[in-house]
C-alpha cells in the first residue's frame, strides 16, 4: 500500500476475468507486504517453485510425495506437472488466467495436475470428490470454467454437469489416471 491506496502489480493473465473479479478493495484485508521476507518478483509461478527450482538446486532427488503405494521424487514430480503443463497448452488452448477445474481425491495425480494448471498460468478451482453436478454447475457458471481435470473414477457428476453447463462441454473434461506418472 502507498499512501493508503493499494496498487495491484502487472499480471502475466491474458485472461483477465479473475482480476475484473476482485471484490472491491473496501472488503480486502489489510495487507502488509513491507517485509523483507516478503518482496517476491514482480512475476512468480508457485508450481515452478515448488518443483523445477528444487530439481535447479541439486535436490531433485529428494522424495516430494508419498502416495497410492510409492514415493515420488521432486525431479518425477516436476517432469510429470511439466508433461501434463505441456498438454493444457498444446492439446487444450489453456491461456493465462483461464480457469481450470480439479476433481479429485487427495493423491498424487491431485498434486501433479494442481502443478501442471499452475505453471500453464491457470487459476486452479479444486473441487471436493462429493459434489453433485448441481453443485458443480453453479461452481462452474461462476467461475466460467473453460476445462476440468478429474479422477476418472469419479467423473461421472462432473460429465452429468458439462452435459447442461453454459461454458464447459464433456469434450473440456480431461480424465486423469489416479496412479498417474511413471
Amino acid at each position: 500500500m502507498s499512501g493508503g491506496i493499494l496498487k495491484l502489480g502487472p499480471s502475466g493473465h491474458v485472461d483477465d476475468f479473475t482480476r475484473r473479479n476482485l471484490p472491491p478493495l473496501q472488503q480486502w484485508p489489510e495487507l502488509r507486504l513491507d517485509r523483507p521476507e516478503f518482496q517476491y518478483p514482480e512475476y512468480l509461478n508457485a508450481a515452478v517453485e515448488l518443483t523445477d527450482r528444487i530439481v535447479e538446486k541439486g535436490l531433485g532427488d529428494r522424495v516430494a510425495l508419498i502416495g497410492n503405494g510409492r514415493q515420488r521424487t521432486y525431479k518425477e514430480l516436476a517432469d510429470w506437472s511439466n508433461r501434463l503443463a505441456h498438454a493444457l497448452v498444446e492439446n487444450y488452448g489453456v491461456k493465462p488466467g483461464n480457469r481450470i477445474l480439479i476433481r479429485s481425491g487427495n493423491n498424487p495425480a491431485l498434486v501433479a495436475a494442481w502443478l501442471a494448471a499452475t505453471k500453464a498460468g491457470a487459476v486452479v478451482v479444486n473441487t471436493m470428490p462429493m459434489l453433485r453436478a448441481g453443485e458443480l454447475a453453479k461452481i462452474v457458471d461462476k467461475a466460467e470454467i473453460g476445462l476440468a481435470l478429474t479422477d476418472s473414477r469419479i467423473a461421472d457428476e462432473l460429465v452429468a454437469c458439462a452435459k447442461t453447463s453454459r461454458f464447459l462441454t464433456e469434450r473440456q473434461t480431461m480424465m486423469l489416471s489416479s496412479t498417474g506418472g511413471r
